[in-house]
């Protein structure tokens, strides 16, 4: 589902073209890996949820400090890579994760890149491999993240505008942010 001024025409039509896409690579047994990246600046999300109107939503706000980086790595069988970090995510922190994705890919099977796709999202638009494309990641548009996967010959596709239902590390991360993450009240730090 997404918000009505998001779901316009050209958008619905670049969602069914990346579908097609996603549908046929399937088909031919590839596998996918949806990278995507999230922050965790409090440890109980729940104030965020929607609520029967007239609950009460109150909720004291636990600050995480400094805040978690998370990038993720979901394939289609299953497998799960993750990195957490204090950090704020950028085209370094991409550009570690995926350079340590393809040393583990290659350990795994030295000829993954035939069989293996990689899904990232935030796009305005479909193409496949490295064709120019407008992102809204700047992480993920600049000329050096660029340079990164072509050198490290990564296949890449690219979601449909919007296309929030396509990837499993929105679940992911939606689930992970579910509840409190810090029951116990830990306390948090940089050591």
């Amino acid at each position: 589902m997404v918000a009505l001024h998001t779901n316009s025409d050209k958008n619905r039509i670049l969602r069914q073209q990346f579908a097609i896409q996603l549908v046929n690579l399937l088909n031919q047994g590839k596998r996918i890996i949806n990278v995507d990246e999230s922050w965790f600046n409090m440890s109980d999300y729940r104030r965020m949820k929607w609520r029967v109107h007239g609950d009460n939503n109150s909720l004291p706000k636990t600050q995480v400090s400094p805040r978690i980086s998370m990038i993720i790595g979901i394939e289609t069988t299953g497998a799960v890579y993750l990195s957490l970090l204090q950090a704020n995510n950028d085209s370094r922190t991409m550009e570690l994760f995926f350079k340590s994705l393809v040393r583990k890919l290659d350990s795994e099977r030295a000829n993954w890149r035939k069989n293996t796709v990689i899904l990232l999202d935030n796009v305005s638009s479909i193409h496949f491999h490295f064709n120019p494309i407008q992102l809204q990641a700047p992480y993920h548009a600049s000329s050096a993240a660029y340079d990164m996967m072509a050198g490290l010959k990564l296949p890449i596709l690219f979601t449909g505008t919007h296309s929030y239902d396509a990837s499993p590390c929105e679940l992911w991360f939606a689930h992970f942010k579910n509840g409190n993450l810090n029951p116990r009240r830990v306390k948090t730090g940089k050591r």
